[in-house]
């Protein structure tokens, strides 16, 4: 396998800045996915990576070797797009092979590396089909085959699960791990899923508006988001998100509320704020429901979502812009227009600047605290 760097690397289409300089580095045998909504340049970033888009400027390196001018042929990638792209008119064995046929290798050997892979993937059964005659996720796991069997020095998959539905979606995301932790195949994935993402990631690159946000761990991009666009795209719903008067240790937000800051954090936003107004981020597990709570709020809505109920409550009653969600075991039902009360689990509040949109700096005490398991969203 193989590593991958960017250096400075962007794209332009005439006035359009697809994406901006941007620097990464994918290590040896790691799963990466570019996570963000469409049009962020994900995709784009994936493609010049590939050699299928020419850069504007910057530099790509894989395995220490300068591609940046390189045919794709001649970067030992395997690319794995959305829409399956089989040969029709092919049974799926030679669908397989055609990738070693065309480097003209022994008979011998394309027997035995079709024989591997099909055996990995689970489809030796459907040599002598042809793609019409399967079904989507089969089809997809005959051009992940495809790809395999070439060996190349790293992966590269764009959306290739966004064909599926869910059912097929879920039991793909699995097999692709396993693959991936079976080969120990450096694999570059872009979706605009983050349940994928948060699955399948090593590591996640969080791009928005053609610029990269944040690049971090599941559970990095999710308990400490970088900034306010990381915090809201990141989970099902977002974090909370929460505007505030600071004074003397106290935010005072909306429904005559007064949320007391932690010790810890009192220094940092005294020292970091651009000015009096700050932004409280929370996940909703993050929500402690009782009596004795900090903040109060009018029920507006709540779902039973499964294992769990979200309460949806207005800190300022009748105003739906002041919702918040919070997750509470599934049996803690209220209907609608209750008055409720909670607090926060401190480990799990951050804080925000509302002038520059990012979050401010952790508290010393809190650094090494973060959770290191990525949650369910």
């Amino acid at each position: 396998m193989a590593s991958i760097e960017l250096r400075r690397v962007e794209k332009r289409f005439g006035d359009v800045h697809a994406v901006k300089p941007m620097d990464l580095t994918i290590h040896d045998g790691e799963f990466v996915v570019l996570l963000g909504p469409s049009g962020c340049g994900k995709t784009t970033t994936l493609r010049m990576i590939s050699g299928l888009e020419a850069v504007t400027t910057g530099q790509i390196n894989i395995d220490g070797r300068d591609v940046t001018w390189n045919h794709p042929s001649e970067r030992d990638i395997a690319f794995v797009f959305q829409f399956f792209a089989l040969y029709p008119h092919m049974t799926v064995r030679d669908n397989i092979a055609f990738p070693l046929r065309a480097q003209k290798l022994p008979k011998s050997e394309i027997d035995q590396r079709v024989a591997e892979v099909s055996t990995l993937l689970r489809i030796t059964h459907l040599h002598q089909r042809r793609p019409r005659a399967l079904s989507g996720g089969d089809q997809q796991r005959v051009a992940l085959a495809r790809a395999l069997v070439r060996q190349p020095a790293c992966f590269l998959m764009d959306e290739p699960l966004g064909a599926l539905d869910a059912e097929f979606r879920a039991a793909m995301r699995a097999e692709i791990k396993r693959l991936h932790l079976a080969q120990n195949a450096t694999t570059v994935y872009v979706t605009h899923d983050q349940i994928e993402a948060m699955a399948m990631g090593d590591r996640i690159v969080v791009m928005s508006e053609a610029v990269v946000q944040q690049v971090g761990t599941p559970a990095e991009v999710y308990y400490d988001p970088a900034n306010l666009f990381v915090a809201r795209f990141i989970g099902s719903p977002g974090m909370n998100l929460v505007t505030g008067d600071y004074a003397n240790g106290v935010l005072s937000v909306a429904g005559g509320n007064r949320f007391p800051v932690p010790e810890p954090w009192i220094p940092v936003i005294e020292s970091n704020l651009s000015g009096s107004s700050a932004i409280l981020g929370f996940r909703p597990e993050a929500a402690v429901v009782g009596d004795a709570g900090d903040v109060g709020g009018q029920i507006y809505a709540d779902d039973m979502q499964g294992a769990y109920s979200m309460l949806h409550v207005a800190l300022e009653p009748g105003n739906p812009d002041t919702v918040v969600h919070l997750r509470v075991d599934r049996d803690h039902t209220m209907p609608s227009g209750s008055l409720i009360r909670f607090s926060v689990d401190a480990r799990y509040i951050r804080f925000f600047d509302p002038v520059n949109e990012v979050a401010l700096p952790l508290p010393e005490i809190l650094q090494n605290g973060s959770p290191q398991e990525a949650p369910s969203v």
